[in-house]
């Protein structure tokens, strides 16, 4: 079993990311033997920080928020985007990451009319600060019909933030799963845990969603040209046991199962390409000014520091190789 010696950085708002709790960690030891080090030789990284502009080994990025890779600064990259760049791009939305969620949806058996008896629509909201507004909009409207319990720090009206989103979800008919921004492919962990909680969701984000999930599943906002028209949805399902229980035990995915396209093994033959041969061969960027597009305004005192101290030490080696190679 081949050893790779893996660092993560920038992974976590924290800074504090249990790298063998991580997907891609878990994934690989299945094949590999992974050592996780301050000095290795690939390096998993996100959004979070720009400490990763110091790390001059492979770098592979992946991201839980809507942002495009920029490939002049990783080898390879998971993202959410339609996009195809060689052997050095996979789509892999972040619902994929979570396996409780996606095991529970695998396995969801049908439902008898008992479901039909649930409180009305709940939602767990807490980040409404890089929204674009359609779910608080969405929310005052459906609350005009029924009450819509939220169970986040958002619009709580439940006594206080609900410990665990997918049991608080398995008591309603319906539940929202709205993402932060409309934009194509980006689709998180919301869709996903309302199917493993049983619920139909109320689904806004992706409009290429139905790519992967099946539209009869879930009522889908960008199949509608106003709010007031998917409510009108909501309230003929809510008042229809048949056709609420028809949409309820759906497959959550076209098909009937997960895409290929997500499985391990189409995952693992991504990463294997990477890992498997040398590492001098497993490089894909070429631009090497570590510095060029970081905005230094916004940075931590910190991370300045690093990336000057590697630009400085990285031109230095190169004059002592110039030096040396004249003697």
């Amino acid at each position: 079993m081949k050893t790779i010696k893996l660092g993560y950085l920038d992974c976590a708002h924290s800074g504090n990311y249990n790298a063998q709790e991580d997907f891609f960690f878990k994934l690989l030891s299945q094949k590999y033997h992974i050592e996780i080090t301050d000095n290795p030789d690939y390096l998993f990284y996100s959004v979070y920080g720009n400490n990763h502009h110091t790390f001059d080994g492979i770098r592979i990025f992946f991201t839980g928020e809507n942002v495009v890779p920029n490939f002049n600064y990783c080898d390879y990259a998971f993202g959410f985007h339609h996009i195809a760049f060689e052997d050095r791009y996979m789509r892999l939305p972040l619902w994929r990451q979570y396996g409780k969620a996606l095991n529970a949806t695998l396995s969801k058996s049908p439902m008898d009319v008992e479901a039909t008896k649930r409180k009305f629509c709940c939602m767990v909201i807490s980040n409404i600060k890089q929204t674009d507004g359609f779910r608080e909009e969405f929310f005052e409207k459906l609350s005009a019909y029924k009450q819509v319990d939220s169970g986040g720090k958002y619009k709580n009206n439940v006594g206080g933030p609900v410990p665990d989103k997918i049991e608080f979800q398995k008591d309603y008919k319906f539940s929202f799963a709205f993402e932060n921004v409309a934009a194509r492919g980006y689709c998180t962990e919301k869709i996903l845990e309302s199917f493993a909680a049983g619920t139909i969701p109320i689904y806004y984000g992706d409009e290429t969603v139905v790519q992967d999930f099946n539209p009869k599943a879930f009522i889908n906002c960008h199949d509608y040209a106003s709010i007031d028209e998917v409510i009108e949805k909501i309230k003929q399902l809510d008042n229809d046991d048949e056709a609420y229980l028809q949409m309820l035990n759906e497959p959550a995915f076209v098909g009937g199962k997960l895409p290929d396209r997500y499985s391990d093994e189409s995952i693992l033959k991504f990463l294997s390409n990477i890992f498997d041969g040398p590492i001098e061969k497993a490089r894909r960027r070429r631009i090497i000014k570590h510095y060029a597009d970081v905005d230094y305004r916004n940075m931590k005192q910190r991370d300045v520091y690093l990336i000057v101290k590697y630009f400085i030490k990285h031109k230095l080696s190169r004059l002592k190789q110039k030096i040396c190679g004249k003697k």
